[in-house]
């Protein structure tokens, strides 16, 4: 599986039209090899939109970089809504516990990320979570869970996240036939 991480500064005045905008990203759901994309504002940078893309695998993620991303990108209207952006793509290794997080996308209220060199520990509060290597660089590593927000505080115990985002239930799209 291919993980594609995505954060984007925006401004104050441009935060209304990117959520606009990335609600407009529904075709992906009929696209070959597309799993699923969550996405939402980062709880202590609330100017920092942040999306979570799920592909079957590097070739189907390519296709759809050649073919179809430009077109929903123009069509959406995202290309003036934010000032900077950032994309990683990443390879599974494994999920957290026996929890997928693609069987939890449509019930997950926060996403938590910890960009890092070691992965993260499953909790019994989390849905579901992943962790994934950098296809450029073999010592990054993304694990990114998702949670109820009840239950989504940090213990003292574990590593704080890099990214804590509230998820907007408009920018959710899941797979046509459900995210497997």
């Amino acid at each position: 599986m291919l993980i594609k991480w995505i954060t984007c500064k925006v401004t104050e005045s441009q935060k209304q039209t990117f959520s606009l905008a990335q609600e407009k990203w529904r075709p992906l759901e009929g696209i070959e090899g597309f799993l699923g994309q969550i996405g939402g504002w980062n709880q202590d940078q609330p100017l920092e939109a942040c999306i979570l893309a799920f592909w079957e695998d590097i070739h189907h993620y390519q296709a759809f970089m050649e073919k179809y991303h430009d077109p929903i990108f123009h069509q959406s209207g995202q290309c003036q809504t934010y000032e900077a952006i950032s994309v990683k793509l990443f390879s599974k290794i494994v999920d957290m516990d026996e929890r997928n997080i693609l069987d939890v996308l449509e019930n997950g209220e926060i996403l938590r990320v910890v960009c890092a060199k070691d992965g993260m520990s499953a909790t019994e509060a989390m849905l579901g979570g992943v962790v994934a290597q950098s296809q450029k660089n073999s010592i990054e590593y993304l694990s990114a869970s998702l949670w109820k927000k009840d239950s989504s505080q940090v213990n003292e115990n574990e590593q704080p996240p890099d990214y804590s985002v509230i998820l907007e239930p408009a920018w959710r799209v899941v797979k046509k036939g459900g995210a497997k």
